[in-house]
């Protein structure tokens, strides 16, 4: 069933090779690729949803965000086919970015509950919510103590099943094994519980769910979606099977960024998304990301800026930066390439130089930065007194060069 609604196809290889660039012997490299979510693809799906959660049992906590999945009408087809099916179903609403004070409180509460499965509806932080209310049911305690660079425990791995139903197209994490919290302020962060075992047991992707979200956060989760795949895509630790992924990612996005962003009831252009941010989710997880979101998460630890709001302002800024550095060092010459290849993708011509390719790529995403009117961080109130901070907790391990920090800071300034 699943096969013929959604399979990764031949497709995935073709490279469309631009003149450019020179043919010859390939040596694959040794790689590693994590494990995936049961996926199920395509408009419609969602309606198999109560079939799917009665294999684990009828104990269901469901986690929603705020009101527009309610209003969709989705939500009283569903909650009455799982009250007919179930011995008990508890709900609870995630609002904003989860902390690790909602993950705890919510998980104190249902710990006893003997919770069969937990189903969360809505977008990534709703996503990472139940994840980590997944986890906490099992480990007990708080959830901070098992926090990357926060807390001194790792987590065991142990957690309640758990299905993944995305409402937006942005982050992917209904195919990833981490669960981002946050917590703002000056002594802020923004920290994942990780663990290989958190993957979604089943990820439902239906990019019908995301024909209702409104244009300001559909633009915010495109670039998102976008950032994430050149940045895996670009990564030094990136594999062939990932290349191959994320590329055709990138071909959905050039497909249909602009007409999601403009047409929010066009179901091709949120189907061609949904699946770019579903692939985005595999790949960040298998191949790291770049400088772009290792400022993200820097800075949405000090103030509540939208996500996918950062990378979008900083991705034109971020990548010139880095191209600028990989012309000049010529540090990683397969990263030059590959930034010819999207330059290729994206003006849809084999006509230009390798360099000339290169330059209309960084067009490409300052010309979007601009038409989609994205936020400056100091609209925000992010200044010039916040840089030093946000610097000493931003990295760029996976960057395709490793900036000093001079370089990042002109990407922050350039978006003040």
């Amino acid at each position: 069933m699943f096969w013929q609604t959604f399979s990764f196809s031949d497709r995935l290889f073709q490279t469309n090779t631009p003149r450019f660039f020179k043919q010859g012997a390939t040596v694959i490299p040794s790689f590693s690729f994590k494990t995936l979510p049961q996926i199920h693809f395509g408009s419609g799906r969602f309606n198999e949803l109560p079939d799917f959660i009665s294999r684990y049992g009828n104990r269901v906590l469901v986690i929603l965000g705020g009101e527009s999945f309610i209003k969709s009408g989705h939500w009283p087809i569903l909650q009455t086919a799982l009250k007919a099916k179930n011995d008990l179903l508890a709900v609870e609403h995630v609002r904003g970015e989860p902390s690790p004070e909602t993950v705890d409180s919510i998980a104190s509460r249902y710990r006893e509950q003997a919770i069969d499965i937990i189903l969360a509806i809505g977008g990534g932080s709703v996503i990472d919510a139940g994840k980590a209310i997944s986890a906490m049911l099992m480990e007990g305690g708080e959830v901070e103590r098992f926090l990357e660079g926060i807390g001194s425990e790792k987590p065991s791995g142990r957690k309640v099943p758990f299905i993944a139903v995305p409402t937006t197209s942005g982050t992917g994490s209904e195919a990833t094994s981490n669960a981002v919290l946050t917590r703002t302020g000056n002594q802020g962060f923004k920290r994942s519980l990780r663990h290989d075992n958190y993957i979604p047991d089943i990820a439902l992707v239906d990019p019908a769910l995301t024909l209702s979200c409104p244009r300001d956060l559909t633009i915010a989760c495109a670039m998102d979606t976008f950032s994430q795949l050149v940045e895996a895509y670009l990564s030094n630790h990136a594999s062939p099977f990932t290349d191959a992924l994320a590329f055709d990612g990138l071909r959905a996005v050039q497909r249909s960024l602009r007409a999601v962003c403009n047409e929010g009831n066009n179901l091709s252009a949120r189907t061609d998304m949904a699946y770019a941010a579903l692939v985005s989710g595999i790949v960040l997880a298998n191949a790291g990301l770049g400088i772009i979101h290792g400022f993200a998460s820097a800075i949405g630890g000090f103030l509540p800026i939208p996500h996918g709001v950062i990378c979008g302002t900083l991705m034109a800024a971020g990548n010139r930066v880095t191209l600028s550095r990989l012309r000049r060092t010529n540090e990683n010459p397969v990263a030059l390439e590959k930034y010819s290849r999207l330059g290729h993708l994206f003006s849809q011509t084999d006509r230009l130089s390798a360099t000339s390719c290169q330059e209309l790529f960084i067009a490409e995403l300052e010309q979007l930065t601009g038409e989609l009117t994205m936020p400056t961080l100091g609209h925000y109130g992010i200044d010039e007194s916040h840089l030093e901070a946000i610097l000493d907790q931003s990295g760029n391990k996976y960057n395709p060069a490793i900036l000093d920090r001079e370089e990042m800071r002109s990407i922050l300034r350039q978006r003040l």
